[in-house]
């Protein structure tokens, strides 16, 4: 829990990829290609409660940042996660200001939240550091992360993004949610985008989005945003394994020649 991943997103673009392969390797071998943070994704993933404890603590022994995408951010979830080490917690389809209200409250101990104290965790070096400095550690610590993806958004919209500290823009789900499936350049999308952007820009909140290859990457990082996840371990294992047969059936092609 070394990592002070708030400052490292204030200084610079970080990028980062989708954890979908519950295996401690797949995070190692991540880690030593360099990525600034991971997504252990238990929204579309098959990854259990214990499956997702075993990655974390992989990554926190890397120092690598690990974000849980949690499509149902109950306390108790919450608290076991996050004191197993989880850099933050993403919730997608934010799209009501009691979202946020509840993301933040369980994410944070009292008074600005409801996230209940426990100590028997590395973060607290089992109880041997004071409380007080544990539960402001750890406030200080956690991100907040809304996926902005719908076409319906509760005004006044500025209270979505109250103690957020990442707005995340998944646009494959925008563009459903919108009626135009695979079209993300269509008009109401990129106005819907614009408008999270600017709200994100007044409220000083960090722009996060899912890029599917670099080219889509670069275009978010020009446009200042600072927490990008491209693509996934199961992608890069596919484009890996096509690329590889694709080459050795041309290699065949061409030795019968």
């Amino acid at each position: 829990m070394k990592s002070d991943f708030k400052r490292k997103l204030s200084l610079q673009p970080c990028i980062g990829t989708f954890l979908k392969l519950p295996r401690p390797e797949v995070v190692e071998i991540l880690s030593l290609a360099g990525f600034d943070f991971v997504i252990c994704d238990m929204e579309h993933a098959q990854i259990s409660e214990i499956e997702a404890r075993d990655v974390i603590r992989t990554a926190v022994a890397l120092d690598l940042p690990v974000i849980v995408r949690l499509p149902d951010p109950t306390q108790g979830l919450v608290n076991r996660l996050l004191e197993v080490g989880v850099t933050g917690i993403q919730i997608p389809r934010l799209k009501s200001i009691q979202d946020n209200k509840h993301l933040y409250s369980v994410t944070h101990f009292p008074p600005a939240g409801t996230r209940s104290v426990g100590r028997a965790n590395l973060a607290s070096k089992y109880g041997r550091v004071a409380l007080k400095d544990y539960l402001e550690s750890e406030n200080s610590r956690v991100l907040t992360i809304g996926q902005f993806e719908t076409k319906e958004m509760e005004q006044p919209s500025e209270l979505l993004f109250e103690g957020l500290d990442i707005a995340f823009i998944g646009p494959t789900d925008l563009g459903v949610d919108f009626g135009v499936p695979g079209n993300i350049n269509d008009e109401r999308v990129q106005s819907r985008i614009k408008a999270v952007e600017e709200l994100a820009a007044a409220t000083n909140t960090f722009m996060g989005a899912f890029a599917n290859n670099l080219s889509s990457a670069k275009q978010f990082i020009d446009k200042g945003y600072r927490f990008i996840a491209i693509s996934g371990d199961i992608s890069f294992l596919q484009e890996g394994a096509n690329a590889l047969l694709k080459d050795f059936q041309n290699l065949i092609v061409t030795g019968e020649q």
